[in-house]
């Protein structure tokens, strides 16, 4: 590999822990979701290829991050054992280890049952018998509501149904391949256009719907996204196009209300 093309894996490896760690620091995923000892090999095995001040210091940031999610790690092993917290798979565990006689005296001894009786007596029978003789009919109470005639129920079309939002106008593949031919005519003559350009609108619903099409075509390969500095850039695929191996870098996008 050459030097260049090593600077850029450290950055990118060293960029990725980063995010995930901001992310966990935001609540937006378990802090458990970060293997320590994976990050901290990754580190360890890029140490001798930092060269540059910039490199040192993109090294003791992500180094930093990591140290604040193992404090949030500590922080919510310590909230489960104050809560006396058991996982599921402890449970699960439990529970097959024991035999059929301990499990049954165990629902003897947490089964409180609570017994209602009900039964229908002559009394009873009666009140409800005159209630029925007392009711008018339908035709008669919906007459005194005076709702006018009574219309005979029709059928409602596709295009009823989905005025009121019942159902979807369009299925969700159509929808998608519409919007890949948006994104394909929308391009620049060099293939590529900015993520806000083509994602924002002046309705901020909108705008979070045209994000979720846009992840929708990234993830099942009908476009490609990559940062370009602090801008986001879109490139359509001429066919869909899934990754043979691995799984393609992902990052949080914030979606700003103001100016939307």
């Amino acid at each position: 590999m050459t030097k260049s093309g090593r600077s850029a894996s450290v950055k990118r490896d060293m960029d990725d822990i980063i995010q995930t760690c901001d992310a966990i620091e935001s609540r937006k995923f378990n802090p458990f979701l970060l293997d320590i000892s994976e990050a901290l090999r990754i580190l360890r095995l890029h140490s001798e290829h930092l060269k540059s001040l910039q490199d040192h210091l993109l090294d003791m940031r992500a180094l930093s991050k990591i140290a604040r999610v193992v404090g949030l790690q500590s922080a919510n092993l310590r909230f489960q054992s104050s809560s006396l917290f058991v996982d599921p798979e402890t449970v699960k565990q439990k529970i097959e280890s024991l035999s059929r006689q301990q499990l049954a005296e165990f629902l003897l001894l947490s089964w409180h049952p609570i017994v209602e009786i009900e039964q229908l007596t002559s009394a009873t029978v009666k009140e409800a018998l005159s209630y029925w003789n007392q009711l008018l009919s339908f035709f008669e109470r919906r007459r005194r509501l005076d709702l006018g005639p009574l219309a005979a129920p029709s059928a409602a079309g596709l295009e009823e149904l989905g005025e009121a939002g019942l159902v979807e106008a369009k299925t969700f593949n159509k929808r998608l391949l519409e919007f890949w031919d948006e994104l394909r005519q929308r391009v620049s003559p060099n293939g590529v256009i900015d993520y806000w350009s083509f994602v924002r609108t002046s309705q901020f619903s909108e705008t979070v719907a045209r994000a979720q099409f846009v992840s929708f075509l990234v993830t099942y390969g009908y476009a490609t996204m990559q940062r370009d500095g602090d801008n986001i850039i879109l490139r359509p695929n001429e066919k869909p196009s899934l990754p043979t191996s691995g799984s393609p870098l992902s990052f949080p996008i914030s979606i700003p209300r103001e100016g939307s």
